[in-house]
């Protein structure tokens, strides 16, 4: 899972809730434990204190206190067991379990009336002891005698690590479970999003025109204003091409009435009005293209194979230049495709061909690479080439190096302005056949699944 996502927080948020939440639990489930085995501890101390108090009387022959019967727990016959009780008359011994040995215990008096008591004291050895005490006055005596029980706290401290042990292992399993059923429920909550990248990508390929409207409730807006977007870039796009059609027709017609009024006329006057012509016309075909083409974008556009469309612009330029007998070559060209508008890349394979069917005396070559995240299509005549130092200049906006060779100029001016737009780029260089070589480079369409 990356670093600084949405997923990341809710199962950082979530795992903390359930760590926070758990500890919480685990703490008060130990204290009701240790609460109830305090309880159970003590019912069995208080049975055994009701059990000496009933065993108890006084002896008609001396007066003094003795046990009808034996009621101890056999816990209490074994020497130091941590588990003694006595009897005491007047704070003198006069009875004490086998367990007590020669030892007695160290409880406070709890005074006539007080009734039972509960304390915890030391016992032999120091051992922390849990204790009942309680002071009764017997049947045909007036003397007070306190009885006492006692156990070893350690049973109770033993028994809370035990179930704390327990307790831990199965806190830690349910966390474990906790944390797990939360990451698959965010990750199965978050998959509309992954859903939604995935449309998208498949928008931005030109595999779909619009993202499905089949989203849950909480993305569906998200997506219907992303398919609002898209309708408006392309009623834009639809709306500028329009527009610049318009701008050509109506600026075709009237230039062309100048431009024949400029070669009627005569002298320095025509040669300079013929010349202005001639620049305003490359303006208006210059900036009409930059117009068509800033409408595209990498959100509009769709696949196209280049194959297709460079079969189809050889077979254009076959009887274009069918006086010459080219032998055009496409190479490679099939497993490369464009995305954008159909008609940007026919403007920019379009012009880079004719270019070099122009100039070659017998061949062209079409060939068409990957190189990574781009594809580069390369164009190579046989022609005369471009003198050493003369690349840049030709891309130039209306420059031409033989002004004998009918044409406006603009055709390799207008490629690289419509790479640009779509991040790629146009070189040009000497080929080894001996002409130009033309290196269109874009960025490549990621297939997915």
């Amino acid at each position: 899972m990356k670093r600084n996502t949405l997923a990341l927080r809710l199962l950082i948020l979530s795992s903390v809730w359930v760590v926070v939440t758990l500890v919480v639990v685990g703490v008060l489930l130990i204290l009701l434990f240790r609460s109830h085995v305090e309880r159970r501890f003590d019912d069995f101390l208080f049975d055994q204190l009701k059990g000496n108090i009933a065993a108890s009387e006084i002896s008609a022959g001396s007066g003094g206190l003795e046990m009808t019967w034996n009621p101890s727990n056999l816990r209490f016959h074994r020497p130091l067991s941590g588990w003694y009780w006595e009897i005491l008359e007047n704070g003198k011994l006069v009875a004490r379990s086998r367990s007590l040995w020669q030892h007695t215990l160290d409880v406070v008096d709890p005074g006539i009336g007080t009734g039972l008591q509960h304390q915890i004291f030391r016992g032999p050895a120091g051992m922390p002891l849990r204790g009942l005490v309680e002071n009764v006055t017997l049947p045909d005596s007036q003397a007070s005698f306190t009885f006492v029980v006692a156990g070893p706290v350690s049973n109770i401290d033993q028994d809370v690590m035990e179930f704390s042990k327990m307790l831990l292992i199965t806190l830690t399993a349910l966390g474990v479970g906790l944390v797990s059923a939360v990451f698959f429920q965010i990750r199965i909550g978050l998959r509309p999003l992954s859903r939604l990248q995935q449309a998208l990508a498949e928008t931005r390929l030109g595999k779909t025109a619009r993202l499905p409207e089949s989203f849950p409730g909480e993305v569906q807006p998200v997506v219907s204003e992303l398919n609002a977007l898209l309708d408006h870039n392309a009623a834009l796009l639809e709306r500028a091409r329009t527009q610049t059609a318009n701008l050509a027709h109506a600026l075709k017609n009237p230039l062309t009435v100048l431009t024949n009024e400029a070669r009627a006329m005569e002298g320095e006057q025509g040669s300079l009005m013929g010349e202005q012509l001639k620049n305003m016309t490359h303006s208006v075909h210059r900036y009409l293209s930059r117009a068509r083409t800033a409408g595209a974008n990498r959100f509009t556009g769709i696949r196209i194979p280049v194959g297709t469309i460079a079969e189809d612009l050889r077979f254009s330029m076959d009887h274009l230049y069918k006086g010459k007998a080219l032998n055009i070559h496409l190479i490679g060209l099939e497993e490369i495709s464009f995305y954008g508008d159909a008609q940007d890349l026919e403007e920019m394979l379009g012009n880079i061909i004719d270019n070099a069917c122009k100039w070659a005396k017998q061949e062209v070559q079409i060939r068409g690479e990957r190189d990574g995240d781009k594809w580069r299509v390369i164009v190579e005549d046989d022609g005369p080439g471009i003198p050493e130092g003369q690349e840049a200049v030709v891309i130039q906006r209306g420059r031409r190096l033989d002004e004998t060779i009918p044409g406006s100029g603009l055709g390799l001016d207008i490629v690289f302005d419509i790479a640009m737009l779509y991040g790629g780029s146009l070189h040009l260089e000497r080929s080894p056949l001996g002409g130009v070589r033309a290196n269109l480079e874009l960025p490549a369409v990621e297939e997915q699944a």
